[in-house]
């Protein structure tokens, strides 16, 4: 009998303009390359659709782009905030929650994982740039080429991330202005950039539940080792 291919999750961007979903192709392909069947799920307000997500899914990737609403961990939205994705904070906030209770493996990319961090509990900084004034931080929004590493991060050993990789550094790519402040309970800090900001947080337990910072869809293509986390993610769910 053929094995079962886990089938994958991927919250996608929502234009309220145009009334459309999108996704960039590098989450679809790398998680095919992965040994997964990539799912783009639908938009939607209507928590019983996303119930039934969680039940019959094997594994959400939540994907970058807007901020989060600020008020997910009891804040005002400040002046430095960019836009905001009120479907997609909903949805996102909800699956990441309900399949981490049901020990359904979570990748969150940028975005992703500053939504893990706040549906566990955490808070995250709304502009680093505002917020942080204890030492120069790195540019985090990167000019440079979307495949181009700008910086490099340390990887704590004996983590998730670390066995992915087997690398105790990579250098990423970086397209952030908000960034994790308080880790979720239950998590760890699986790797910093070179001026302290959080760039990967894993659950302590055996589950799969992990975000990174950096945008590996932009860099396997370029650099390969960039889909081993693609293929630890998606080894929890088959």
């Amino acid at each position: 009998m053929q094995k079962k291919i886990p089938l994958i999750g991927i919250t996608p961007g929502f234009d309220y303009d145009e009334n459309k979903i999108y996704i960039n192709k590098g989450y679809c392909k790398a998680l095919e390359l992965s040994g997964a069947m990539p799912f783009v799920l639908p938009v939607t307000e209507n928590e019983e659709i996303f119930a039934q997500m969680v039940e019959y899914l094997d594994g959400f990737l939540l994907s970058g782009c807007p901020d989060v609403d600020a008020a997910y961990w009891g804040e005002y939205n400040n002046r430095y905030g960019g836009a905001i994705s009120p479907f997609r904070d909903r949805m996102e906030i909800f699956i990441a929650r309900h399949a981490m209770a049901r020990n359904k493996p979570v990748l969150g990319i940028c975005r992703g994982m500053q939504v893990l961090n706040i549906a566990a509990g955490g808070t995250i900084y709304q502009d680093i740039y505002s917020q942080i004034k204890d030492r120069e931080l790195l540019k985090h929004s990167q000019d440079a080429p979307k495949w181009y590493p700008v910086h490099k991060v340390k990887i704590k050993e004996g983590t998730k991330l670390y066995h992915a990789h087997g690398l105790s550094s990579l250098r990423v790519n970086s397209f952030h202005h908000q960034a994790v402040k308080d880790v979720a309970d239950g998590f760890i800090v699986a790797a910093v950039s070179e001026d302290g900001i959080v760039e990967c947080i894993e659950h302590k337990s055996d589950k799969f539940a992990l975000g990174v910072q950096w945008h590996p869809e932009l860099l396997w293509e370029r650099n390969p080792q960039f889909l081993e986390i693609f293929k630890k993610f998606v080894s929890y769910a088959g």
